[in-house]
């Protein structure tokens, strides 16, 4: 009879989940950060005490399965905008069945409730997971990352500071024709809150078209943006600096200008920049 120790089996699992979070973060372009990615393997470590349960009929076990594949990750990643997660929770979801029909095949293997058991040794099991990983970064070495991640990073407006999610994209061309300063494209509504309130009311007057003419010490004006629907112009305001930190470094650039676009956080950024600002913030 073999014997199922359930502290083995938690942090066996742990480890799987959280390298498949990870490896669903590289497939889908999204960056994880260490204390999320734990929260959601710890999570996925979890869902896997369903081998103990009873025998569930299929189309339950595979909704118990998705619907704990999305708890691991919106607590790894949040809320990136619905495609985004809808990606991140697909990849994690197809890695876990991946693992789960080839311990269907493999001798010694098991399943249950669409959970995978082997009847092998811990060190061996991580050790697949971690081959599996890797294979997944080397895929992308090769074909090349579906999309670069948004790094976090804050603005310094009105001494304030707002965290956003920047993104590079080498397409950006959002210039200032007046005094040269590099521009940075800011989703109006995610940092709606965080913004100081005479912005927020100079921001609101902007895109609901009444409301007091905006204070002239703002220094808001409007730029042309030419888009695939044609061409609109955008509120911009200077900002006292964009800065980020990784890795024990740090950037900071100042003197820009801040233009604002309707909407939420979508495809997971909140702040766009071009190639001007990129390699001073240490994107590229």
């Amino acid at each position: 009879m073999k014997v199922l120790y359930i502290d083995e089996l938690l942090l066996t699992n742990f480890a799987a989940a959280a390298a498949f979070l990870l490896a669903a973060g590289l497939l889908a372009g999204v960056r994880g950060r260490g204390p999320r990615v734990a929260a959601g393997a710890a999570l996925g470590a979890a869902s896997c005490l369903v081998l103990l349960a009873p025998p569930m009929p299929f189309a339950l076990a595979l909704l118990y399965k998705a619907a704990a594949g999305a708890g691991a990750v919106a607590l790894a990643y949040g809320w990136p905008g619905l495609r985004v997660f809808v990606r991140l929770g697909g990849w994690f979801l197809a890695l876990n069945l991946l693992l789960t029909g080839a311990a269907a095949l493999m001798p010694g293997g098991h399943t249950a409730n669409l959970t995978a058991y082997l009847d092998i040794t811990p060190g061996r099991l991580l050790a697949g997971t971690a081959a599996v990983y890797l294979a997944v970064r080397a895929l992308l070495g090769l074909l090349g990352r579906p999309g670069q991640a948004a790094v976090p990073a804050w603005l310094e407006l009105g001494g304030v500071r707002i965290p956003v999610e920047a993104f590079y994209d080498s397409g950006f061309t959002l210039a200032d024709p007046v005094a040269g300063r590099p521009v940075v494209l800011v989703r109006y509504g995610a940092v709606r809150s965080a913004l100081p309130q005479a912005y927020r009311d100079c921001l609101d007057a902007a895109f609901g078209g009444a409301g007091p003419l905006p204070d002239p010490a703002l220094g808001m004006r409007y730029l042309i943006c030419g888009t695939i629907a044609g061409r609109t112009l955008l509120p911009a305001v200077p900002v006292d600096a964009l800065c980020r930190q990784a890795g024990g470094r740090s950037w900071r650039a100042d003197g820009l200008l801040a233009a604002f676009s309707p909407g939420e956080s979508g495809e997971g950024w909140t702040l766009l920049l071009g190639t001007d600002l990129a390699g001073r913030m240490g994107l590229s």
